[in-house]
């Protein structure tokens, strides 16, 4: 039975219509928050679409909706509970490992997990790895545990996402040289040293591709991440060989799809291959 069966009788045919198909939840079989994005038409059905979505789904405690686009430093967003538990941190099980957060506090999307495997799985024995960006710790823990790395670097400004990324270190018995700070300051002790840099941030990622060059070896390979429209990527390949060009190195450049954003908008990872 659908989310949309259930509301049948409680919601008009045009507000049926306008619920979501899809949302997000996060945590265990335990305990789980979902995470619902509702149009303005619905916003005072809000309540009884989330009891709705929790009888659907008997683990998850606390239902979520989105009142903000992602912004500031910290990548977070406005989220308005609207029904269940206040208490939001749950842990999650992802490709074997577990990841403690609140998302509330910390950026984190399970539909990427798909894409944080890939990754883990495309690095190579001994490789030492540079995470940009780290949030609490998905793509550098998955790769510190699925792959074998000399070793692992992430840094990330926010300090709630840093303190859940230590204790998710710990959970998953793994090793990963967390910093806390902001790219372009902290980057620079690692110049020179890294085999790959992963840059999960589409938003800002290319602002940062001159750092992720220096830290690069000779023929490091670069993970940038960002969104675009469909017609516009053979651009975004020129533009990132121009800035490249600048910092005096040439490459190779293969451009994915990774998630859909918006109509004819994608987010797409770009793998840069310095030469």
């Amino acid at each position: 039975m659908t989310l949309r069966d259930l509301l049948k009788g409680k919601l008009g045919r045009k507000e049926l219509a306008a619920v979501p198909s899809s949302f997000d939840i996060i945590g265990s079989k335990e305990k789980a928050v979902a995470i619902i994005e509702l149009p303005k038409s619905l916003k005072g059905k809000a309540e009884i679409i989330a009891e709705a979505l929790m009888k659907k789904h008997k683990n998850v405690r606390s239902v979520l909706s989105k009142a903000s686009p992602r912004s500031g430093i910290f990548r977070t967003r406005t989220m308005h509970l609207i029904a269940g538990e206040s208490s939001t941190e749950v842990k999650h099980k992802e490709s074997g490992c577990l990841f403690l957060l609140d998302p509330r506090e910390v950026y984190f999307s399970p539909r990427e997990s798909t894409e944080r495997l890939r990754i883990a799985s495309a690095v190579k024995k001994g490789e030492v790895v540079m995470v940009f960006f780290a949030g609490a710790g998905p793509f550098a823990i998955l790769i510190a545990k699925k792959s074998k790395p000399a070793e692992v670097i992430a840094i990330e400004i926010n300090p709630v996402a840093v303190d859940y990324f230590f204790r998710n270190n710990k959970l998953n018995k793994v090793d990963v040289n967390i910093l806390l700070g902001d790219v372009m300051e902290k980057a620079q002790q690692f110049y020179g040293r890294c085999d790959r840099v992963v840059m999960p941030l589409p938003e800002k990622a290319f602002d940062y591709l001159e750092e992720a060059v220096k830290c690069s070896k000779k023929k490091g390979i670069i993970h940038m991440y960002f969104f675009s429209p469909e017609k516009e990527v053979n651009e975004w390949n020129k533009k990132v060989k121009r800035r490249i060009g600048q910092t005096g190195k040439k490459c190779r450049t293969s451009v994915s799809r990774v998630l859909p954003y918006g109509p004819r908008i994608w987010k797409y990872r770009m793998d840069i291959r310095l030469l």
